[in-house]
């Protein structure tokens, strides 16, 4: 009997270590004035309607690619200097984690712009939140069928 109890114990400590204490929430298609993302991709759109690369880049997450100022430089010429017209969020979906680690909070969301010539196109954004700081790390524009 004692030995099958401590067994059990042994199972069930190895098994407790062998597990990380994640907490992790979803939420897909949240209300539309709940991103909190949104002024920032507003404001990364600014950036990039003005050609300022040095205003894009400072909205990036410490952890984006090393590489993104070529590919800002690829949404500046597109958009070459054309503004918004509007911005409409079409999806969104947050996830929120706490764990050993911190915590870290991720918006993924597409938006629907509209240019003054009347060109439209839509955005996939990552904008994420954790110990490291705060911006994006990915921020796409989508042509073609969606």
């Amino acid at each position: 009997m004692k030995k099958a109890i401590c067994l059990t114990l042994v199972i069930l400590s190895i098994a407790s270590f062998l597990t990380a204490c994640s907490f992790t929430s979803n939420i897909m298609n949240i209300q539309k004035d709940k991103a909190e993302s949104t002024p920032k991709v507003e404001e990364m759109m600014s950036a990039m309607t003005e050609k300022s690369v040095s205003d894009a880049t400072s909205l990036l997450h410490p952890e984006a690619n090393e590489k993104a100022d070529d590919a800002i430089e690829q949404i500046v010429s597109y958009v070459n200097g054309r503004s918004v017209s509007s911005m409409e969020l079409m999806s969104i979906n947050v996830s929120s984690t706490t764990s050993t680690s911190g915590k870290m909070r991720k918006e993924q969301a597409v938006y629907q712009v509209a240019m003054d010539d009347g060109e439209i196109f839509y955005l996939s954004t990552v904008y994420v939140t954790n110990n490291d700081g705060d911006g994006f790390i990915s921020f796409q524009l989508v042509l073609g069928i969606v």
